[in-house]
């Protein structure tokens, strides 16, 4: 039966071109039927032959190598072979349906055949739209600053919202109110922060779900008499579940005038303060952008978690995931497991295996990949 299935295959090649290399340009999903007769080897033996040909049929579907030789004695040609293989692999499949019908076993099957899967490389083609909220800054300034320094508060954060507007695919609500501001500790949620606890904050003030508060943390401090630091600690924080997701640090020292007393720094013309303020914040739109383009950026991968009876990803359609990604992991019985999308929310996704006899729960807390597929 095996060999009745090959020679079916090869007329199948044929057709696509005779002698010709036909190659998959991309992963896709096929449904085919393989056939077997009964041969007295038992029922079991004529499934497993009727699954071998559904299997060799979905391969041959995403592409195949024909090459052939002959062989001549004494100018006689002797004998001609064609050799075929499939120029993809089964990477998942699931049984749709089997049946016996007049003395043969029928198995259909829904496969996804093509390259081994790689996880998306280039995960900027798919920039996440991030939705970010800036709350009041976290200043903590050295008595030992010039007295003006304490009045820079508005100007810093005028200048990191803008920093951070200017991102591709970035949506900022600037809000004032500290009482829906995330926790200081990414380990405390949200009903314990302090803040909100002592604010009266309630939970229909809170960030939309999907939307990310960005914390600035800053120092002001002296290096000596005559130098001026600023240190900014930033950090963004999932409003959902109050976990920090990404974090980075800038640092500037700016020298004040050489030789001055204190006291004459504290009376700086207008001129010379907005001059030091523009130093100190050189770096900032560098240090916001990079922080921002690497979440942005960030791969499309993550762990599966169970909710009722369905597998769900904190990341969705405005994460860069469409209706045309497939989730992957390493498989046993197959080379990997594959995941369909089943439903796709803003910031959220539900999945579901290609092999329908794979349960959820047994899935859960699997870490998965994505790829592309041509459906």
């Amino acid at each position: 039966m095996r060999v009745l299935a090959l020679i079916g295959s090869v007329a199948f090649a044929f057709c696509l071109g005779a002698g010709a290399s036909t190659a998959l340009a991309q992963n896709m999903t096929v449904e085919v039927t393989g056939q077997a007769a009964e041969s007295g080897l038992g029922r079991a033996t004529t499934r497993l032959r009727a699954l071998e040909a559904a299997l060799v049929e979905a391969a041959i579907m995403g592409g195949a190598d024909v090459t052939g030789y002959s062989a001549a004695s004494n100018g006689i040609l002797v004998s001609d072979r064609l050799i075929l293989r499939p120029a993809s692999r089964i990477l998942d499949y699931t049984i749709l349906s089997e049946t016996e019908v007049g003395g043969f076993y029928r198995v259909q099957l829904r496969a996804v055949v093509g390259d081994p899967p790689v996880a998306i490389v280039d995960s900027c083609a798919r920039r996440s739209e991030l939705d970010i909220i800036t709350y009041p800054l976290r200043l903590r300034i050295d008595p030992m600053t010039p007295a003006w320094v304490e009045t820079l508060g508005p100007e810093l954060r005028d200048s990191i919202d803008a920093a951070i507007r200017s991102r591709p695919s970035v949506s900022l609500t600037r809000s004032n109110d500290t009482g829906t501001m995330p926790g200081r500790s990414a380990q405390v949620g949200l009903d314990m922060d302090y803040a909100a606890l002592t604010s009266g904050a309630t939970a229909s003030q809170r960030a939309p779900a999907g939307s990310l508060a960005y914390h600035a943390d800053i120092a002001l401090r002296m290096q000596g008499q005559n130098a001026l630091t600023l240190v900014l600690g930033s950090r963004l924080i999932d409003t959902g579940t109050n976990t920090e997701r990404a974090r980075s640090t800038y640092e500037q020292t700016v020298r004040l005038s050489a030789g001055l007393p204190l006291r004459a720094l504290n009376v700086l013309a207008s001129r010379d303060r907005s001059a030091i303020v523009q130093k100190l914040l050189d770096g900032i739109d560098a240090h916001i952008a990079g922080m921002i383009d690497t979440y942005a950026c960030r791969p499309l991968e993550g762990v599966l978690a169970l909710s009722g009876d369905r597998l769900t990803l904190p990341f969705g359609a405005k994460d860069g995931l469409t209706r045309h990604h497939l989730a992957f992991s390493e498989g046993q019985a197959t080379p990997y497991i594959l995941f369909e999308i089943e439903s796709l929310a803003d910031h959220s996704a539900v999945l579901r295996p290609i092999d329908r006899n794979r349960t959820a729960r047994a899935l859960a807390g699997t870490r998965v990949s994505f790829m592309q597929v041509a459906k």
